[in-house]
C-alpha cells in the first residue's frame, strides 16, 4: 500500500492514501476502509470521524464517488455505500503518486542526492 506521508516514524494517513486505497481496490466499502484506516491494531491509524471527513472532502473534490450497493439494498433492506474513483480522481491520483514519488526520494536521500537535484532543479529554471 502506497503512503502520502512523510517523515520518520508511523505517520498519519492523509485522505489521499485513502483515494490511492480505494483505487487500488476499484471499489470499497466502509468496513473495508474502517479495518484498513481505522482498525488495523497499529498506532498509525485515524479515527471513524478524520476517515468520514476525509471520503466527504475527496467527493467535494471529485475524486471519488459514492453509490449505493443496490444488490445488498435488495436482499437485505441494508443501505451500504460503495466508494470508487471518479474518471477526473485516476488523473489526479497519478499526479499525486508521481509528486509522491519525488517526495520519498528526497526524505531518502543523503546529502550528496540533495545536492545533486539542487543543481539540477536550477538547471531546470534556467530552461
Amino acid at each position: 500500500m502506497i503512503r502520502l506521508s512523510l517523515g520518520k516514524g508511523l505517520p498519519a494517513y492523509t485522505k489521499y492514501d485513502v483515494a490511492l486505497f480505494i483505487e487500488e481496490k476499484e471499489k470499497t466499502r466502509w468496513s473495508e476502509l474502517l479495518k484498513e484506516f481505522v482498525e488495523n491494531g497499529t498506532d498509525q491509524h485515524i479515527t471513524k470521524q478524520r476517515l468520514s471527513n476525509y471520503l466527504k472532502e475527496l467527493r467535494e473534490e471529485g475524486l471519488i464517488s459514492k453509490t449505493i450497493d443496490s444488490k445488498t439494498a435488495a436482499l437485505l433492506h441494508i443501505i451500504r455505500p460503495i466508494y470508487k474513483v471518479s474518471k477526473n480522481g485516476k488523473k489526479r491520483l497519478k499526479e499525486i503518486r508521481d509528486k509522491k514519488e519525488i517526495y520519498e526520494f528526497i526524505d531518502s536521500a543523503g546529502p550528496e542526492e540533495i545536492g545533486k537535484l539542487h543543481e539540477e532543479i536550477k538547471r531546470f529554471k534556467k530552461i
